[in-house]
């Protein structure tokens, strides 16, 4: 037996209810891809800019020509017979026999990035140039390095090796990739002899970097990038990886110097990102925008408030509790209240 309609259920996917949810769907989206975007520092460079050594706001610095550090008199040529005379480059010494020897009982930490010994047993730094026992050596690291690739040469290479490392202890680095960046002064290409690996050009490029001082470093290369001028008095910034062969002798106006050598595949630019400064003139407009996007965040919040208040007033109205001996009882408390207690004494 029934009496009266069965209560009709709370309409909760209607229209309206369901624009409400998908209002909130896309909000808590946005949400979402602002915090994505915010969590990316690039996000933020237009207010802070990046402290590296590839971003700057100004050219990368050119050593003086004033200095005497470079001349065009530097002699280059790649097979030299003869004596070296006494050098006077400061830091430069003969090895210590006796040191290597006791180096080399040692492990070697570097073993799984260092080219073979036998490519590099024959190097001597205490000679004019490339000597004809080192030249097999020398085309077959140009050619090993020319087959590898660039950014696994890099990851391999070691970035704490300074000038003054390679001139003072040339044993403990010869055959290790170094990775280096400065200022190229000569960039020309070389000749080169007939060899048995393939080794058909080379480029020769004379760079100083900021720890060398007026020290220059001598790389060989088989590929230059395109966008490098060649000359023999340029000034551009540049990078490379390449392996430390020897101490080349060279020769200038004050007299016989050393530079490391190193053999290298590949000498790009290093190219300076230029970044607007802080102050742009967008701030308002950022402030703007989030003062738009706060305030419109807090006015959805008051109507979905709003709402949930509206909605439970239309239910508790369109579906009132009905229970009789609940009211009988609310009625009767007040007249309980009035007469004596039973437990009264």
């Amino acid at each position: 037996m029934r009496f009266g309609d069965p209560p009709t259920p709370a309409p909760y996917l209607n229209a309206k209810d369901q624009r409400r949810l998908l209002g909130l769907v896309l909000t808590l989206s946005f949400v979402v891809l602002a915090v994505t975007w915010a969590a990316r520092p690039e996000s933020w460079y237009w207010l802070i800019p990046p402290d590296n050594e590839t971003a700057t706001n100004g050219p990368a610095p050119v050593p003086s020509a004033e200095s005497g550090s470079l001349e065009p008199r530097i002699v280059s040529g790649e097979e030299r017979d003869g004596t070296p005379p006494a050098f006077d480059s400061p830091g430069a010494r003969e090895t210590d026999k006796e040191s290597v020897g006791r180096r080399s009982t040692l492990p070697d930490p570097d073993a799984s990035r260092r080219v073979p010994r036998e490519w590099i047993e024959k190097v001597d730094d205490n000679t004019l140039g490339i000597r004809a026992e080192e030249a097999s050596g020398y085309y077959r690291i140009l050619a090993h390095v020319s087959r590898l690739d660039e950014e696994f040469l890099r990851k391999q290479s070691r970035r704490d090796v300074l000038h003054v490392n390679l001139i003072r202890d040339p044993e403990m680095y010869r055959g290790l990739p170094v990775f280096i960046h400065g200022t190229a002064r000569r960039i020309m290409p070389i000749d080169v002899n007939e060899n048995e690996f393939g080794i058909e050009e080379a480029y020769e490029v004379w760079l100083m970097t900021a720890d060398s001082g007026n020290d220059p470093w001598r790389v060989v290369t088989t590929h230059l990038d395109p966008r490098l001028p060649l000359g023999e008095n340029v000034a551009v910034s540049v990078e490379l990886t390449g392996y430390f062969f020897k101490q080349y002798s060279y020769a200038s106006q004050g007299g016989m110097h050393v530079a490391p050598l190193l053999l290298a595949s590949l000498v790009e630019p290093r190219i300076a990102r230029e970044l607007p400064p802080s102050g742009t003139g967008l701030e308002p407009y950022i402030l703007l925008l989030a003062g738009v996007v706060g305030f419109g965040t807090l006015f959805s919040v008051f109507l979905y408030t709003r709402g949930d208040r509206r909605f439970k007033q239309q239910m508790m109205q369109q579906f009132p509790i009905q229970d009789e001996a609940a009211c009988e009882l609310l009625e009767k408390l007040p007249e309980q209240k009035s007469e004596s207690s039973l437990f009264q004494p």
